[in-house]
């Protein structure tokens, strides 16, 4: 395949690929590797980009939390845990040293054993934010010309955005790389995943057109129970894209190519449906769940009581809260919970068996993953390139004004100068 930089200032078509920080959990047993797209994309634009992308040095401080990861290619990133970092901590970090960084949520599920976000373990989380962060560095260290970075400015976030333009294969591609990580290791915080133009983001996206091509947001490895017993007896690609809502073109284009290379690809009914208020609801659903319990624990009088609701709350904060506290209600009624903008984009994402789950608990990327993923954007920006027509006609009758785009903008950086 052919992947390089263009010299066009936009594309014709769109790419976009984010890490949730440590968003592992939600309700209804949903787990997933949400540095998949992160994973991707960084793996496409470091074939035009040729750096080392392995983790050089990994330097931390139990005293403030702080953590520094440096690649051979020579970018270093930041982050810290609010709550330090322990000597023992530094030592499990100290194995990550020669891993690619690029795969940052599957390296910190292998070193730690296990990773969690909502302010549960947050020194992975750190690890993650800051080994994300240095893949930018070293894309910006060694290719300042070809690239645009700008810092995440919704409340509470630790992120970056990246953009460039790539030639794939024949096809123009504005490409986008996004961190969505919490502060202090509390990730996730994904009011801009996808192609959510919020911010500065939202001023590179317009930048690179990105707000207005048809665009392949490539998403989480995840195992989502409703989808079991749909998959066949592996890894199997999920493309969705809403019938009403989203750009079904490119969404065919994603499973022709898919079928074409041989991939398993299975579409889900009625994905991303745009329910107003379902985050609202579901966020209230739990707050009554954390609210009963509080309430049992005041009433509370045994160590076995006391200790029961304790776990509990425990599991819903691990678990269920990972599936409300990622993103705002009002941006959710808009782009769902894949951060799509209206008429522009189709996810690329990927489901595991019930038997993967359970062996491996947290998904991880594999290099066959990489592979799979990558060789099935390149196919579809191949069939893409005959239906732009097409599908630039469906981004026009489905955008959403601009009146929107702002109100969504409004709503994410809300008091985003008072944190």
């Amino acid at each position: 395949m052919r992947i390089s930089f263009s010299d066009e200032p936009k594309g014709r078509a769109g790419l976009t690929g984010h890490i949730g920080v440590s968003h592992v959990n939600s309700h209804s047993g949903f787990v997933q590797e949400d540095g998949v797209g992160f994973a991707v994309v960084a793996k496409m634009i470091n074939m035009a980009a040729s750096v080392d992308l392995r983790i050089a040095q990994v330097e931390a401080t139990p005293e403030n939390g702080f953590v520094k990861i440096t690649l051979n290619g020579g970018g270093a990133g930041t982050a810290y845990a609010r709550d330090g970092i322990t000597p023992a901590e530094i030592g499990l970090m100290q194995n990550a040293i020669g891993r690619d960084a690029f795969c940052p949520q599957t390296v910190a599920t292998e070193i730690f054993g296990r990773i969690n976000g909502q302010g549960v373990l947050e020194v992975p989380s750190a690890f993650i934010t800051a080994a994300a962060t240095a893949v930018v560095q070293t894309f910006l260290q060694n290719y300042p010309e070809n690239f645009s970075c700008v810092p995440e400015e919704t409340p509470m976030s630790a992120g970056c955005t990246l953009g460039t333009v790539l030639k794939i294969g024949e096809m123009v591609v504005s490409t986008m790389l996004t961190i969505n990580a919490g502060a202090g290791g509390i990730g996730p915080n994904e009011d801009t995943e996808g192609n959510v133009p919020i911010g500065n983001k939202g001023l590179l996206m317009r930048k690179l057109g990105l707000d207005s091509l048809p665009t392949i947001i490539v998403e989480a490895k995840a195992f989502v129970p409703s989808w079991a017993r749909y998959l066949k007896d592996r890894t199997t690609l999920v493309v969705r894209a809403n019938e009403i809502h989203d750009n079904t073109v490119v969404g065919e284009c994603i499973v022709t190519a898919a079928e074409n290379l041989g991939y398993p690809v299975f579409k889900p009914n009625n994905p991303y449906p745009r329910k107003a208020g379902s985050l609202f609801d579901a966020t209230r659903e739990i707050a009554h769940q954390i609210v009963s319990l509080g309430k049992r624990l005041g009433n509370a009088r045994t160590a076995g009581e006391k200790n029961e609701i304790a776990a509990q709350l425990a599991m819903i904060v691990k678990h269920d809260l990972g599936g409300v506290t990622f993103m705002s209600d009002e941006v959710n009624d808009v782009v769902d919970n894949g951060g799509l903008l209206p008429g522009t984009a189709a996810v690329l994402s990927s489901a595991v068996t019930s038997a993967y789950a359970a062996h491996y608990r947290i998904p991880i990327l594999h290099e066959t993953d990489l592979e799979m993923y990558i060789n099935t954007i390149v196919e579809s920006y191949r069939l893409l390139k005959d239906r732009m027509v097409e599908a630039n006609d469906q981004l026009q009758k489905r955008a959403i004004s601009a009146d929107t785009v702002k109100h969504i903008e409004n709503i994410a950086l809300r008091n985003s100068d008072q944190t």
